[in-house]
C-alpha cells in the first residue's frame, strides 16, 4: 500500500473536490511520477504551482446481503479503484488560488483510443500494469505501479487538454472526504429542491430535503456524488466547489488546529501524491492569505458526438489566460467602474442595505439590493462566466470572500454579485449599526 500521512484541508478538497491547502507529513518513498524542484519563496508566502487533482470511487464487485437487501462488497486490490468522476486543475500563486472543474465526459482522444476524462486513470494504470507484466489485479505488489502509472497518464492528459504544465498530482478516495468534513464539524449547504436518490448495491442513501441543512462526513458524500435533476453533472460540480469553499473558510479559523491529529490518523491510506513534505510544509505556511476563485471547463454537447463534451477551446484561453498570467495584485484604493448587485440571503433584516449603503459611503458603488430566502451556503462573490474579473477579484478582497462561477446563477443578479449567506451576520452584522449613522447618500 502506499501510504502517507496526510494533513489536508481545502486543497485536498480541491487538494480535492482539489484546494486551499495542504498540511501533510510523507514518508520518503521513490515516485515514477517526477516532482518538480521547489521554488524559492519569501517565507509566509506559497510557489506558483500547478496540480492535478483527482477524486476516485470504490468500485463493488461481490454481490451479498446486507439489512435491507442486496448489497455488494467493495472489490478488493486493483479492482476497488474506481473512475475519477471527481477532477480538478488547481493553480496556487501568493494571494490566490484557481480551481478549474473538469467535467467527467470530455472527450479525450490519446493512445488508448477515445474515451471519457473521468477513464483516463484506471487505463494509465492498466497500462503500466501490462508494461510491467503483472496479471494479477488482486496481488499487492501491483497497487503502486497502477496508481503511479495511472497518476502520471492522468497528469500527461490534463497538460495536454489545458496546454500547461502540472508540477503535481493528487488522487484522493471518498472515504478522505467524510473524514475530512466530519472532522471539521459538517458543512452547511442549500437546495432549491430536494434531492433523493437509493443505490442498494453500493449502500448509497441520499435523502436531503430542500432547503438549509447541516451535513456529516457520509451525508456530504452523497450531496457530493448525487449528479441527477437539475443540470446533471455540471450541477454536481457547483456543489463540490461549494463544499470546497466553506471547507476552506473552516481551515482558516483557529477552531481547525483540533482536527489535526484527527486528520493524520484517518487520512494515512486515502492520498496519493507525488509533493514532498518540503513543499507541503511551504504551502501551509502561506495557505492563509490564498483567496479561492472556483470555475468549470467550458464544453460543448455536440448531439454528433452522444454522451461526450468537446472542449470550447476558445473559451477555455479566454478563462486560462487571466489565470496563468495573473499577480493576484489588486487596487483597493480604486473600485473597478462596475458595481456588482448584493443578493442577500443572510437571514439578517436590513444587512443587505447596510452593506450596500458602506460600499456607497466607501466611495465603490451603490449595488442593487435582492433579498430572497436565507441560505447556509458561504457568502461569495459569484460571476458569470463573462462577468468583470477585476469586479469579483476587487470585491473578494474587500470582503474576504471565494469567487464562484456557477452553473444555476441567483435569481436577479448582476453578472457580479455579493450573495450574503448566513455566515454574514458574522462576518458583516456590525454593518448595521454601523451604516444607520451614516449620512444619507
Amino acid at each position: 500500500m502506499l501510504r502517507r500521512a496526510v494533513q489536508m484541508g481545502a486543497l485536498v478538497m480541491a487538494v480535492l473536490s482539489g484546494v486551499s491547502y495542504w498540511i501533510v507529513e510523507a514518508k520518503p518513498e521513490k515516485k515514477s511520477v517526477a516532482a518538480p524542484n521547489l521554488t524559492v519563496v519569501t517565507p509566509g508566502q506559497v510557489p506558483t504551482v500547478n496540480i492535478a487533482v483527482a477524486g476516485r470511487d470504490i468500485e463493488y464487485c461481490k454481490p451479498g446481503y446486507g439489512p435491507i437487501g442486496l448489497k455488494a462488497e467493495p472489490c478488493q486490490g486493483i479492482e476497488r479503484y474506481g473512475r475519477t468522476d471527481t477532477m480538478m486543475f488547481v493553480r496556487i500563486q501568493p494571494g490566490r488560488m484557481d480551481v478549474i472543474s473538469l467535467p467527467r465526459d470530455t472527450l479525450i482522444e490519446d493512445r488508448f483510443g477515445t474515451h471519457k476524462l473521468n477513464s483516463t486513470f484506471i487505463l494509465g494504470g492498466k497500462a503500466a500494469l501490462a508494461e510491467a507484466g503483472i496479471t494479477n489485479l488482486k496481488d499487492p505488489s501491483a497497487e503502486r505501479p497502477f496508481v503511479e502509472g495511472g497518476a502520471e497518464t492522468f497528469k500527461t492528459t490534463l497538460e495536454n487538454l489545458l496546454g500547461v504544465n502540472i508540477d503535481y498530482v493528487a488522487l484522493f478516495n471518498v472515504e478522505m472526504v467524510e473524514k475530512v468534513i466530519d472532522a471539521l464539524g459538517g458543512v452547511n449547504v442549500y437546495l432549491q429542491e430536494p434531492m433523493q436518490y437509493t443505490d442498494r448495491a453500493a449502500g448509497l442513501y441520499i435523502d436531503i430535503p430542500a432547503g438549509n441543512s447541516h451535513l456529516n462526513g457520509k451525508e456530504a458524500v452523497g450531496y457530493l456524488r448525487f449528479r441527477h435533476g437539475y443540470g446533471s453533472d455540471y450541477a454536481r460540480m457547483d456543489r463540490a466547489k461549494g463544499v470546497i469553499g466553506e471547507l476552506v473558510g473552516k481551515l482558516k479559523s483557529p477552531a481547525a488546529l483540533g482536527a489535526i491529529p484527527t486528520l493524520l490518523g484517518s487520512l494515512q491510506r486515502d492520498v496519493y501524491t507525488n509533493a514532498s513534505t518540503d513543499f507541503i510544509l511551504q504551502m501551509a505556511s502561506g495557505a492563509r492569505g490564498l483567496t479561492p476563485h472556483f470555475y468549470t471547463l467550458p464544453t460543448i454537447e455536440n448531439p454528433e458526438y452522444g454522451s461526450y463534451l468537446l472542449v470550447d477551446e476558445i473559451k477555455t484561453r479566454a478563462l486560462l489566460e487571466p489565470i496563468l498570467t495573473s499577480t493576484a495584485s489588486v487596487d483597493l484604493e480604486t473600485a473597478p467602474s462596475f458595481v456588482p448587485s448584493i443578493v442577500d440571503q443572510s437571514g439578517v433584516p436590513g444587512l443587505g442595505e447596510a452593506l450596500a449603503k458602506y460600499l456607497k459611503r466607501m466611495g465603490w458603488g451603490e449595488p442593487v439590493v435582492v433579498t430572497l430566502e436565507a441560505s447556509d451556503a458561504p457568502t461569495q462573490i459569484v460571476r458569470r462566466a463573462w462577468g468583470d474579473a477585476t469586479s469579483a477579484e476587487f470585491y473578494s478582497r474587500v470582503l474576504d470572500a471565494s469567487v464562484f462561477t456557477p452553473y444555476r446563477y441567483p435569481e436577479g443578479a448582476e453578472a457580479v454579485a455579493i450573495v450574503l449567506g448566513t455566515d454574514a451576520k458574522r462576518k458583516y452584522g456590525g454593518l448595521v449599526a454601523e451604516a444607520s449613522k451614516l449620512p444619507k447618500p
